[in-house]
C-alpha cells in the first residue's frame, strides 16, 4: 500500500482537514518518488556510461591488436612471398640453364650418334662388297666359315664399342650377337689348343689338322648367330630410317623458319 493511500484511510474520518493532509502526504510522497527514480536513473546512466567507456576501450584494443595481428600476418605473408619469388627465381634459372646444356649435350649425342650409324653403314658396305668380291670362293669353299665369323666380329666389336650411341634395339641384338659369338669363338680356341696340343705328340706338328678342328667349332656360328646376324641388319636399317625421317623433319622446319624471316625482312 502506498503512504497516501496509508494516509487517506488514518485520516477519513477527519473531514476537510484530513483532505488538506491527505494532498499534501501525495505531493510529498511524489516528490520523493521523483527523487528516487530520478536517482535511479543517474545511477543507471552513469553505470551505463561507464560501461560504454569500458566498451570503447576493449572495443580499441581489440582493434589495436587486431590491426597488429594483420599487420603481422601481411608482413609475414610477404616475406614469404619474397621467399617463393626467390626461389621460383632461382629455379628457373636452373631450368634455364639445364635445358641450355641439356639442348646442347642433345645435340652433341645426336651429331655422335649420326658418326656411330655412319661407321655401321660403312661397315655393312664393306661386308656387302666382300660377299659381291669373293663370290666364287664363298661358292666353292661354303663350309669355310672364315668370312662370316669375320663379319661377326666386325659388327660385334663396332657394336660394344658405341652401346650408349645406338638404339635400345639394336643394343639387345648386339649384346645378344656379342655374347653367342664369343661362346663360339671360345670354343674354337680350346678345340684349337688341344688339337695342337695333340699334335706335338707327333714327329712334327699337324697345322692342317689344328685349323680343322678349329674351324669345326667356327661353323657352329651359321647356327647361333645366323638369326641374329640378319636382324641385326634390319634394325640398322630401321634406327637409320629415323634419323633420316628427323633430319628431313628438321630440315623442313629450318627451312619454313628461313622463309618467315625473310618474309618478315621484306615487309
Amino acid at each position: 500500500m502506498e503512504l497516501s493511500e496509508f494516509i487517506n484511510q488514518i485520516l477519513l474520518p477527519f473531514g476537510g482537514v484530513s483532505a488538506v493532509l491527505i494532498a499534501l502526504a501525495a505531493f510529498l510522497g511524489n516528490v520523493n518518488t521523483k527523487r528516487i527514480i530520478n536517482g535511479d536513473l543517474a545511477k543507471h546512466k552513469m553505470e551505463l556510461e561507464a560501461f560504454k567507456a569500458r566498451s570503447n576501450v576493449e572495443l580499441q584494443a581489440l582493434k589495436d591488436n587486431h590491426a597488429k595481428d594483420l599487420e603481422l600476418v601481411r608482413l609475414e605473408h610477404a616475406s614469404k612471398m619474397d621467399e617463393v619469388q626467390s626461389q621460383f627465381k632461382t629455379e628457373f634459372l636452373k631450368y634455364e640453364a639445364y635445358a641450355s646444356i641439356s639442348k646442347e649435350k642433345y645435340q652433341d649425342l645426336f651429331e655422335r650418334r649420326i658418326s656411330v650409324y655412319s661407321e655401321l653403314l660403312s661397315l655393312k658396305r664393306e661386308i656387302d662388297d666382300s660377299i659381291v668380291e669373293n663370290a666364287e670362293m664363298l661358292e666353292i669353299h661354303d663350309d669355310d666359315p672364315s668370312h662370316f665369323t669375320n663379319a661377326v666380329a666386325k659388327i660385334s666389336k663396332a657394336s660394344q664399342e658405341n652401346l650408349m650411341l645406338i638404339s635400345n634395339e639394336l643394343a639387345t641384338l648386339s649384346n645378344k650377337l656379342n655374347s653367342r659369338s664369343s661362346q663360339v669363338f671360345r670354343s674354337a680356341k680350346v678345340t684349337a689348343f688341344f688339337a695342337n696340343m695333340h699334335s706335338y705328340e707327333t714327329d712334327s706338328p699337324n697345322y692342317e689338322a689344328i685349323m680343322d678342328a678349329e674351324d669345326s667349332e667356327l661353323r657352329n656360328m651359321f647356327s647361333e648367330c645366323g638369326d641374329l646376324y640378319e636382324s641385326w641388319f634390319k634394325q640398322l636399317e630401321k634406327d637409320v630410317s629415323k634419323i633420316r625421317a628427323i633430319l628431313d623433319f628438321s630440315g623442313e622446319f629450318l627451312e619454313k623458319a628461313t622463309n618467315k624471316s625473310k618474309h618478315a625482312d621484306a615487309a
